[in-house]
């Protein structure tokens, strides 16, 4: 296992896992990535550089496992896979891999994913080829795990539907799932969940605002920042859309976990599907990378709408 920083340039042997080990990263926190090999979890909080062995026991004891790391839930980890000789099923970790809790009414699980959630759910729906209930199949939930739904039938099971899965971030119902050498299969709920937003107005929340922002790695004419985006305000936002100039001639590149574009020497980050709710006292994040020229300050002024942030 190896880690790099500055885009690729130059690389460097992560210490502390096991060659061959699987590597997904926490959706939120971007100094934390996850390992798991033979049965055993592991933790990285400085970017890959170095992990530590989790405590957690019980997990798998082979290779044949996937996990994944919740969009916009820092520390919120699922785990499949297994072998019908041993431990086999589904683990959620809350803690961000320190313990695992294995899913009683999963009997066994080969992958997971994420979609978005259901009309009226906080949490989002969960994906997953598995066999529950006696029954092998593809299941949904939209209730964290605690019971699930079959989605396809005897007629349609394509093979092979363990390597991957996974809802779409913008419309409720909707699934993605790779098959054996017959494609990418997906499919739409009949519940009426379906309907595609398309882009919809700018969101207009209102209410206290905190930012924080911190350039995390800078090098000859680029830099990358993290952004964090704090509720202070006393009711929750159904969509957020953060604004600042940016100071001599910085032109942003790309960006994560956010709609991010620049006009003139305004940018404006806006929410995407599943990290639109946040409620009072809690925050989302996201992060960018610009060019710069000259010298690489510091925006000074967030709006959050109308509104204007305090800075931390």
């Amino acid at each position: 296992m190896h880690y790099a920083t500055g885009f690729g340039t130059s690389w460097q042997a992560s210490g502390g896992i096991p060659s061959g080990a699987v590597v997904e990263s926490d959706r939120v926190d971007p100094k934390t990535f996850y390992g798991f090999k033979s049965g055993k979890f592991y933790v990285s909080t400085d970017g890959g550089a170095t992990f530590k062995e989790s405590p957690a026991g019980g997990l798998p004891s082979g290779d044949s496992v996937r996990f994944k790391a919740l969009p916009g839930g820092k520390g919120d980890v699922w785990l499949a896979g297994g072998a019908s000789d041993g431990a086999y099923g589904l683990w959620h970790s809350t803690d961000g891999g320190a313990s695992f809790t294995k899913l009683s009414n999963v009997e066994q699980a080969d992958t997971i994913g994420f979609g978005k959630a259901a009309p009226g759910a906080s949490y989002q729906t969960l994906y997953t080829s598995a066999k529950i209930g006696g029954v092998r199949g593809i299941f949904r939930s939209t209730d964290k795990g605690a019971s699930w739904t079959r989605i396809n039938d005897d007629a349609h099971q394509w093979g092979w539907t363990g390597a991957a899965i996974t809802g779409d971030p913008r419309i409720y119902g909707r699934v993605y799932v790779s098959t054996n050498g017959r494609g990418v299969i997906y499919g739409d709920s009949s519940d009426g969940g379906t309907t595609d937003p398309g882009p919809g107005p700018d969101p207009t929340p209102t209410g206290a605002c905190k930012v924080t922002y911190k350039v995390t790695n800078q090098w000859s004419g680029g830099f990358q920042t993290d952004v964090q985006l704090t509720n202070t305000g006393t009711a929750p936002w159904n969509g957020w859309s953060l604004s600042w100039p940016f100071p001599d001639g910085q032109k942003l590149t790309q960006a994560w976990n956010a709609e991010a574009a620049q006009s003139g020497s305004t940018v404006t980050a806006k929410n995407i599907g599943w990290n639109a709710s946040v409620a009072a006292g809690s925050s989302v994040s996201f992060g960018f990378t610009a060019n710069w020229s000259g010298t690489n300050t510091k925006p000074t002024v967030f709006k959050l709408g109308d509104q204007t942030c305090t800075v931390a």
